[in-house]
Formats: structure tokens, C-alpha cells, sequence
């Protein structure tokens, strides 16, 4: 379900840095009445401090999601200063990795009672309000490694609660459509935060640690934050920056269970913009790659046509038997040596499109 943010009322806790605190900004920005809460008050204090000197309502709350009694008192102060809440988003949490025989049972378990058990207590003291009154919003934070955990292998620990939350988000999804109250899961890719950069470490160096870690490719709080609100008015569920999240989500569900990828039939249709001077040239190339694609055992149809009133603009139709026939042509001698041409004949405009076929039929025309 959407979600109307202006003048909504917002409590954000583990807002005080990192992507908490560029979520709790972009949701003033976006006209929210922002409360934020962190174990740190002087960092809560800080975005909230950000969020009124450009015109936003907030207000900071110290608060450790491991003390329901902490809860209670942010519940009471968010609604004796702005009103019953409309929104909670359950952001806070830590990590940690390392050698994995070396973590305790203790790390394990303050793990979980802190990431996972801090959501379902802020289920607990928010949500009932929120059923009772038929609307309102739950954000819970997981995390790209609970949906690919085999990527940083070490982080056990914290991938164990991430996932957790996965299916804690889309259990209470279901539980709770029916009231009115609305669910979304945040998956964040690796961010640009301290709580990545800083991830405590045990049994291992954290000097070659550090030197594998590329910040460069890290993503930015704000993109997340961005990504969030967005998500929110569009009334998605799942938010995610990770590329292509449900093509790898998929090859992995095929990947663990052997079973094998779908032969989907392929269309690619669309078209190309060329310089009109390079028109004649180009026509001469399609010809003889159209010549030579129709020969590949996995084409089903292969079709350039120039467009008759706009010289240097081809229209483009091909049917590919599988998404791996297409992949197999691209790289081919006469795939390759056409994209050559138009990288030489540039710049080119253009505007294709690829189709999954799930089923087909044949059509007659009518006697």
C-alpha cells in the first residue's frame, strides 16, 4: 500500500548516522514529522539538529531497542509531541564478522536478541495502535547478505538475523494486510557507513581486512534513503540497489535446487539512430549479419528494415529460441563485427527492448 508522507508522523530509531540518518532527513524532506531515535543521543540529536535547520519538524529520543522500557518511552514522547505515529522504521542493529569457530555463543546471541528481537519489540509497542486504528506503516532493515549470505561467508553472525527479518517482514506482510497496516523490507547492498567499515572483527587481521575493502564501490546512504521514500509512495515492498537483485535471486534458487533455468523464447525488438550519412553503410552491414543470424541453430526469426521516411533510422525484430541463443550471437564473429561498425559510425541512438515469451500460439487468418 502507498504511503502519504507529508505531515505523516515518522520515527525513525537508529537514525543517528549512516543510513538511518539519511532516511530520517529525505523523510522531513519528503514533509514528515520525524522523531529520531538512536542508542546515541548526541548523534540522534544531530540529525534532528540537521533536519529543523532546513525547515523540517523533528525531535531526538535516546533510545536502545534492546529495553522495551526504552520503546515505551519513545512511543510516549513521539506521541505527546506530534501525535499518534504513522510510521516506525526498525533500523538499528550491528554486525560483526570473522573466523567463524572463533565467535562465542554469547556474540551469536546478542546478535539476535538485538537485531531481531529489537524489530519484534518495536512491533510490539507500535503495531497494536496501528491495528487498532487501521493504518499505519512498519520498515524493517535486513540486509543484501540475508538474500545472497554466500558472498561474505564470514559474516555468519550477522547474516543468521538478516534473514531472520526477511521472513519476519513478509510473515507480518501477510498478518497484517488484512488491518490495514503496511509492511516494507529494506535490503541495503554494501553502504558507505561506518557500520561497514568499522564491522567488528574477531580472529581476524583487521589490516587485511581493510585492504579488501573497496569503499569506491560502496553505495551512498542518500541513494538508499532515496530508494526507500520512493519506494514508500509507490507502495513497494521490497527495496533494494543491488543490480539486477532478481535475476541473481533467481539464478541462485536454480543454482541451490540444480534445477534448470526456464528456455524462455526471446524477442528483441526496437530501433537504431544513425548518422544519415552512414546510412548506406550500415544497410550494407545489416545485410550480411541478417544473412548470417538467420543461419544460428537457436534463431527463430532475424529482420532489419529501414524506415522509409527518416534516412539512418532501422527498425529491428528478432526471435531467439533461448536467452542464452541471443547471448551466444552477440559474441559471435558477425555480432561482434557489426557492434564494431556502429562504435565507428557513432554516436548511435538507441532504443531496443528485449521480451520473455512465456507461451505462444499459432493464429489463422479468418475465411
Amino acid at each position: 500500500m502507498t504511503v502519504e508522507l507529508e505531515n505523516a508522523v515518522v520515527v525513525v530509531i537508529g537514525g543517528g548516522e549512516g543510513i538511518g540518518a539519511a532516511g530520517a532527513i529525505a523523510l522531513a524532506a519528503a514533509g514528515a514529522w520525524v522523531v529520531v531515535a538512536d542508542i546515541d543521543a548526541r548523534a540522534a540529536e544531530m540529525t534532528a539538529l540537521d533536519i529543523t535547520q532546513t525547515g523540517g519538524q523533528a525531535l531526538h529520543v535516546a533510545c536502545d531497542i534492546s529495553r522495551a522500557a526504552d520503546l515505551a518511552r519513545l512511543h510516549r514522547t513521539t506521541t505527546e509531541n506530534f501525535g499518534a505515529v504513522d510510521l516506525v522504521w526498525a533500523h538499528a542493529g550491528r554486525a560483526v564478522a570473522g573466523r567463524l569457530e572463533k565467535v562465542g555463543i554469547e556474540e551469536w546471541a546478542g546478535l539476535m536478541d538485538l537485531n531481531c528481537g529489537g524489530v519484534v519489540r518495536t512491533f510490539l509497542e507500535f503495531g497494536p495502535p496501528m491495528i487498532d486504528r487501521g493504518h499505519g506503516q512498519l520498515v524493517i532493515t535486513s540486509s543484501s547478505l540475508a538474500l545472497f549470505p554466500d558472498q561474505v561467508p564470514i559474516a555468519a553472525p550477522y547474516v543468521l538475523t538478516k534473514s531472520a527479518l526477511v521472513g519476519l517482514a513478509r510473515s507480518l506482510r501477510a498478518y497484517l494486510e488484512p488491518t490495514g497496516v503496511g509492511v516494507t523490507l529494506l535490503c541495503p547492498d554494501a553502504t558507505h557507513t561506518r557500520h561497514a567499515t568499522e564491522v567488528p572483527l574477531i580472529g581476524l587481521d583487521r589490516t587485511a581486512f581493510d585492504a579488501e575493502l573497496d569503499t569506491a564501490k560502496l553505495d551512498k546512504p542518500e541513494d538508499v534513503a532515496d530508494a526507500l521514500v520512493a519506494a514508500l509512495r509507490q507502495g513497494d515492498f521490497f527495496v533494494s540497489l543491488t543490480p539486477d537483485v532478481g535475476t541473481r535471486m533467481l539464478d541462485d534458487v536454480h543454482r541451490l535446487t540444480g534445477a534448470p533455468r526456464s528456455s524462455r523464447a526471446l524477442v528483441m525488438s526496437g530501433c537504431l539512430r544513425v548518422n544519415p550519412r552512414h546510412h548506406d553503410r550500415v544497410a550494407a552491414a545489416m545485410t550480411q549479419v541478417v544473412a548470417e543470424s538467420r543461419k544460428e541453430p537457436d534463431n527463430l526469426a532475424y529482420a532489419w528494415s529501414a524506415d522509409l521516411d527518416q534516412p539512418g533510422v532501422f527498425h529491428l525484430f528478432e526471435h531467439w529460441s533461448t536467452r542464452e541463443g541471443l547471448e551466444r550471437h552477440a559474441a559471435s564473429t558477425h555480432g561482434q563485427a557489426f557492434l564494431d561498425l556502429l562504435k565507428e559510425v557513432g554516436p548511435v541512438e538507441a532504443d531496443l527492448h528485449t521480451h520473455e515469451v512465456g507461451a505462444t500460439q499459432s493464429l489463422t487468418l479468418p475465411d
